[in-house]
């Protein structure tokens, strides 16, 4: 989770000169709270992603090289200058093996799990960026430049010290290691430092989340860049390397933490550093207020496709073009991190001298029309770089969060028919050139409804009260919706209302939708006030027609936290 500033960072990382970064994970007492297990991000299996893609139209001959999968190299306990594939000049991440003092040494079988991992890594972000860039780690053995510097550190204390402490590992293995470049970050297999007690495998990793400290900046000088924070897999000493499963995925995870995503400004982030649209590989419902809006159907894992899994929708912190004015084109783009290299300079990790260019969707296709029974809807294929060949167009029909694929609907346009009322509608597009397919979906329209069977209804608005509150006793105000009946479904709007805030930024977030789906949410402009008391914008959101409504309410402070809620129902 997110801490609160640089006093708070401070007890997770006392020992740490500055600039003082954070574990991404919430601070209680000095100890980390949170914690990313491969089941929580299941959905961003980056294994799973790769078996899906779609490369099967090159003969074996022509399909690129990448890393070896099977480490080689005599075990080091001190970096390997001598056969380094990257200047000292170069930002470079270290991978480092750790274990404790009495306990058994397992590098030889984790350093080969840990090649497998850099392998995979490499692999899935050369497709998930067009065959551009891809992760620089520290590089190079005796067996030659495509081979991990996996870094043996044998801890100085017992295992009881370090079991599921990030501080005390984080600081005893930078007290041990020589940084291969002059930016450099960090990530660490700690084996058998866990008693099990949060699985058999987990991550934590540390991220800038200062404001103040250049967090958010875009371009060179983000803080980011200056390197120097720590990623760590917790393992227990039974735990079997295992690269073909989420292993990587956790790596990749905790070292995305590292590089600077996700940043709370992002439209779609958590107050835990990570976001709402799934499958992604930093998106999960993670405990966070902001987890109630995750959706794991926003890009589709189906198809024989690579999924578009670092970063869905490219848009809250990894773009490899972002649009000129879009969030991150002004914001901190993980894609522009020192530790990304070109293609070319990474040569095999990318693919070697074929450098794999599969379509990379830039932006999401789109649904334009009502979505009323009768009408005609037409849909958009997005916007794609390394120019498709072929497009395959699919309408998918959802309810409850479940999508599933309206047979025979692949056309561009789109009749919406009688089995769609009461759910919503979206299209996904599946591109393709002859380096493979990339799958992105639309977002989903409104609640398909039957303009004839529902103009009878009743156009009397309906008064919900939402009792906004900061504590389990304290009530800031109360919130009057209403709630009537539009052409587009039920239109909930709460006007202008003065609550008991302290002096500050803050914004209203209105969601609303029947109970048991994902709710439609906006969010107003942002007011300031400099007294005990503040007037909350109005807002309004449509929604479907059909179901129990439930309707909640937060006030975001400037940093987009809740700081306070409610939530009330109606029929």
């Amino acid at each position: 989770m997110r801490s609160a500033g640089a006093a708070a960072l401070a007890l997770v990382l006392a020992l740490v000169l500055a600039p003082v970064a954070g574990a991404h994970d919430e601070v209680s007492g000095g100890e980390v709270t949170h914690r990313d297990t491969p089941a929580e991000l299941a959905g961003a299996d980056i294994t799973r992603a790769l078996a899906r893609g779609d490369l099967t139209s090159r003969t074996s001959a022509a399909l690129p090289e990448y890393l070896p999968t099977t480490w080689c190299g005599t075990r080091r306990e001190d970096n390997d200058v001598a056969n380094a594939a990257f200047p000292a000049t170069a930002a470079q991440i270290k991978v480092v093996y750790a274990y404790a003092l009495g306990e058994t040494d397992r590098s030889a079988a984790w350093s080969d799990s840990l090649q497998a991992d850099v392998s995979r890594i490499e692999q899935y972000l050369a497709l998930q960026s067009g065959g551009r860039r891809g992760l620089r780690f520290d590089m190079g053995t005796n067996c030659g430049t495509q081979y991990v510097d996996v870094e043996v550190v044998a801890l100085p204390q017992p295992s009881s010290y370090y079991i599921d402490n990030f501080t005390r590992v984080r600081n005893d293995v930078q007290a041990r290691i020589v940084a291969p470049a002059s930016v450099s970050d960090t990530f660490v297999l700690a084996d058998g430092l866990t008693n099990g007690a949060y699985g058999s495998v987990y991550g934590i990793g540390q991220v800038y989340d200062d404001p103040s400290l250049g967090t958010d900046d875009a371009g060179a000088g983000n803080i980011h860049n200056a390197g120097g924070l720590t990623g760590i897999m917790f393992v227990k000493a039974t735990t079997t390397p295992n690269p073909s499963g989420t292993q990587p995925t956790v790596m990749l995870h905790e070292m995305t933490h590292n590089l600077g995503g996700v940043q709370a400004s992002a439209l779609r982030s958590t107050s835990s550093g990570h976001c709402i649209d799934g499958e992604d590989v930093m998106c999960y419902p993670d405990g966070s207020p902001e987890a109630v809006n995750y959706d794991e159907n926003v890009c589709p894992m189906a198809g024989g496709a690579i999924p578009q899994t670092y970063d869905c929708g490219h848009n809250d912190y990894y773009n490899p073009d972002p649009a000129v004015g879009s969030y991150l084109a002004t914001h901190w783009n993980v894609y522009d991190s020192v530790f990304m290299a070109g293609c070319t300079q990474l040569g095999t990790a990318c693919g070697g001298d074929i450098v794999p260019t599969p379509p990379v969707n830039q932006g999401a296709p789109t649904v334009i029309g009502t979505a009323h029974r009768g009408t005609i809807l037409t849909a958009t294929l997005g916007s794609w770089l390394n120019a498709p060949s072929s497009y395959t167009l699919q309408w998918e029909r959802g309810a409850n969060g479940v999508w599933g694929a309206i047979p025979g609907a692949n056309a561009l346009a789109y009749v919406v028919g009688p089995a769609d009322v009461g759910t919503a509608l979206r299209v996904s597009v599946t591109a393709a050139n002859a380096d493979g397919a990339a799958l992105a979906a639309s977002a989903p329209t409104a609640t398909v409804i039957d303009l004839a069977a529902t103009a009878s209804a009743t156009q009397r608005a309906r008064s919900v009260r939402i009792q906004l509150r900061n504590g389990a006793r304290h009530l800031a105000g109360t919130l009057t919706a209403k709630v009537r009946n539009v052409a587009g479904g039920r239109q909930v709007s709460t006007p202008a209302t003065k609550v008991s805030l302290p002096a500050g930024a803050w914004r209203l977030k209105l969601c609303a939708g029947r109970v048991g789906a994902s709710p439609r949410c906006t969010t107003t402009a942002r007011v300031r006030s400099r007294k005990r008391g503040v007037r909350l914008p109005a807002a309004k959101v449509v929604v479907g027609t059909a179901g129990t409504l439930k309707v909640t309410a937060a006030a975001l402070d400037a940093k987009r936290r809740v700081r306070a809620r409610g939530q009330a129902a109606s029929d």
